[in-house]
């Protein structure tokens, strides 16, 4: 029995376990605290974790264990890492985020001297705040999507054919954080994370449905011919990654799919989009999908870049659970309080386990 599995045996006496499951969670990879002190709102993972317990609801669910930054570090830089475990000791408060600065290679005359300064390099906006939470959780999710990726190779291997589902629910989101850089709010790239450790066992194709582009998967794939990247998304935001011209390295072409779409656009924009991204993914015939789920291209979310009804992430559950890969899911973006979260994950679960029935 793996640490994964030993962890399960010791979860609640609520919790559902079930050794030969191929529906599980991880229970607990995040701390329930905002990026903005102050606002609390049920974040995606809330939702997320509601939808998905009704929709399996004997999906087994795991306790990840701490492993001090080596998830991480399958990815990212080992300063940057050190960086974000030092930001977990800090006492809350104690750190006057620098604002208007981003030291870009030309600002720097002398290496940085304080956590503040060190901040300033390791960021590449201003929103994203190394808080002692956020950090703390940073690290609970990076271990989190590791130990998923090996629950669901390891399910795979005892039981191939049936359909295998992980769910993490990643707070803070990941997928635009590159190895040895954060911003957009994420720290660790979660879903690169979860790839990574399940490219040891064959190919894996990533396909990111949050309304941005997921340049940090990108970055972290986009020389590695064993990774398939997708990402469907606003044109726009981070504004210098995300175009369709992006198709992979010199060692890789052909490995990166961006589908940007108009901001504004709707549904009759975004399916033949997802039907692209669906065939490429075929294509590629990877033995696992890792998929980025963020629910912001609902309407009234992201700023209306893309205005998907909640409905509508039923049509993406069912299409993308057609596949019939084994799948892990980590959460990314959404905005605020907002019925149409909680509204779209569950048209998006209830879809996926009609699917799989």
């Amino acid at each position: 029995m793996n640490s994964t599995e030993n962890s399960t045996q010791n979860s609640t006496e609520n919790s559902t376990v079930n050794d030969d499951a191929v529906i599980a969670e991880m229970t607990d990879p995040y701390v329930e605290t905002q990026e903005f002190p102050g606002i609390i709102y049920p974040t995606s993972v809330t939702a997320t974790l509601a939808a998905f317990r009704r929709a399996f609801p004997a999906a087994a669910r795991l306790v990840p264990e701490e492993d001090d930054g080596a998830a991480a570090l399958s990815v990212h830089s080992r300063d940057y890492v050190d960086f974000v475990k030092e930001g977990t000791r800090r006492p809350e408060g104690a750190t006057k985020f620098p604002l208007n600065v981003i030291a870009l290679p030309e600002l720097r005359v002398s290496e940085p001297r304080t956590f503040e300064g060190r901040h300033a390099g390791y960021f590449f906006d201003e929103v994203t705040q190394a808080r002692p939470a956020v950090c703390e959780g940073a690290l609970r999710s990076a271990a989190a999507s590791r130990q998923g990726a090996r629950r669901l190779a390891g399910t795979v291997a005892r039981d191939a054919g049936r359909p295998a589902l992980v769910l993490v629910p990643s707070r803070p989101p990941g997928h635009h954080a590159l190895p040895g850089v954060g911003g957009g709010l994420c720290l660790f790239a979660n879903a690169a994370i979860a790839a990574r450790e399940l490219s040891r066992g064959g190919r894996v194709a990533v396909l990111d449905i949050d309304q941005d582009h997921g340049n940090g998967t990108q970055a972290v794939f986009y020389d590695d011919p064993s990774v398939l990247t997708v990402s469907i998304h606003a044109e726009g935001w981070p504004h210098v990654a995300g175009f369709a011209e992006e198709t992979g390295g010199p060692g890789a072409p052909g490995s990166n799919l961006n589908l940007p779409l108009p901001t504004g656009s709707g549904f009759d924009a975004y399916e033949p989009a997802l039907e692209t991204a669906l065939e490429a993914i075929v294509r590629f015939d990877p033995a696992y999908l890792v998929l980025a789920l963020g629910y912001d291209a609902q309407r009234e979310q992201g700023f209306g870049a893309l205005r998907l009804e909640s409905e509508h992430f039923g049509v993406l559950g069912r299409r993308i659970a057609g596949l019939r890969l084994p799948t892990l899911v980590t959460t990314e973006g959404c905005y605020g309080y907002y019925e149409s979260t909680a509204e779209a994950a569950g048209f998006f679960f209830d879809a996926w386990a009609e699917q799989w029935r």
